[in-house]
């Protein structure tokens, strides 16, 4: 009786498994050689964890694991030594089906790889729209007219995205798609539509650490919206003196706070366009720029070669600063316009819109 109680019991326990079972059958476009590997990663608290490996044969690959919980995870394909490409892929239980390609990734076979395919293919149409009309936006030789036209589309392909992304959200939130859905969409979605939304979700979903996270940044978004008086906060210059924000904003001046960081790519470009804005306005204007670093010295070195003469102030905590997330800000470089009384007048504020905002604010 005892042995058919353990027999029975092993039964049990496999069958456990077997419910959380995964394939990846994957197929890559040529360019790999016999032996160019693939692996199958998540992110857990910021440490890669790997599920699988395999080597490509014949342009193939087989990924066979278990996973207690559906996770969105990476596939790299390493070629000669270096990251080749990658796709993003739900392990949950059942076959899927990836292929994985120099241009394109495409995902289907179980449920929440078939969601995110749909979303993604028609996020891409109408992000390949709008680059279409941005690019034309900026020719050299095109007509007001024209340049009319374009500007018009790309606004009307601006709403028809949101209003895209809010009615796909709602169909998945109480799934896992949704928590993709809304990490690579906090800029764009209305945060008091994001912050209702995720109210919906069930509570397994909205105790992720990162759907937390967005629901924060949706809620300080709203504190810190378009005609609400600005948050301050302590930081010190690139000197090493402490001040507040209140230093500078609601003296009786506009002013424009640039969230930017000598870690950016771009830094250079960044800096140059601010900086003409600056001193352009320096009259009227009090620009404040806003570090995510969180190296003082380097920092202070990229204001030193830049000649960034306006006011530089940081909290030297790069992406943990508590300053940009009580702006809800995700992503830089990021401006933001005060009036002369410190209320909040425009929030992302491109810099080539910058000198048309603080006109506006003038008249």
């Amino acid at each position: 009786m005892r042995k058919i109680f353990i027999l029975l019991s092993l039964v049990a326990l496999l069958a456990s498994c077997d419910k959380n079972a995964f394939t990846v059958n994957g197929t890559v476009e040529k360019g790999f050689n016999i032996g160019d590997t693939v692996f199958l990663q998540y992110i857990d608290n910021g440490r890669i964890v790997t599920l699988g490996r395999e080597a490509v044969k014949n342009g193939q690959f087989k990924i066979k694991g278990s996973s207690e919980k559906p996770r969105l995870c990476y596939l790299s394909s390493i070629v000669g030594g270096k990251i080749r490409t990658s796709a993003e892929v739900y392990v949950e239980p059942g076959n899927i089906e990836l292929s994985l390609g120099v241009k394109r990734n495409k995902v289907a076979g179980t449920p929440l790889n078939t969601n995110l395919q749909e979303y993604k293919d028609s996020i891409d149409i109408l992000d390949i729209m709008f680059k279409q009309y941005y690019d034309k936006s900026k020719h050299e030789f095109l007509s007001q007219k024209a340049a009319e036209e374009a500007d018009k589309a790309m606004k009307v392909l601006s709403i028809v995205r949101s209003q895209y992304v809010e009615r796909f959200l709602e169909k998945n939130i109480d799934n896992e798609v949704s928590c993709y859905i809304l990490s690579n969409n906090i800029e764009t979605l209305s945060p008091e539509t994001g912050a209702k939304l995720i109210a919906r979700m069930p509570a397994e979903l909205k105790a992720d650490t990162l759907v937390r996270h967005i629901e924060r940044t949706f809620h300080n978004k709203i504190a810190t919206a378009e005609g609400k008086i600005f948050t301050d906060f302590k930081a010190i210059t690139n000197d090493s003196k402490r001040v507040q924000f209140s230093d500078y904003v609601g003296k009786g001046k506009v002013v424009v706070l640039n969230i930017w960081s000598s870690n950016s790519r771009n830094a250079k470009r960044e800096i140059a366009s601010f900086k003409t804005f600056a001193e352009a306005n320096k009259e009227n204007v009090v620009c404040v720029s806003f570090a995510v670093d969180t190296d003082a010295a380097k920092w202070d070195k990229t204001v030193q070669q830049n000649n960034m003469w306006w006011p530089q102030i940081s909290d030297l905590q790069g992406w943990s600063s508590r300053t940009i997330f009580a702006y809800g800000i995700n992503l830089y470089p990021y401006n933001i316009v005060f009036d002369a009384e410190g209320r909040i007048y425009r929030r992302a504020v491109a810099f080539d819109a910058l000198q048309s905002v603080v006109d506006e604010i003038k008249k």
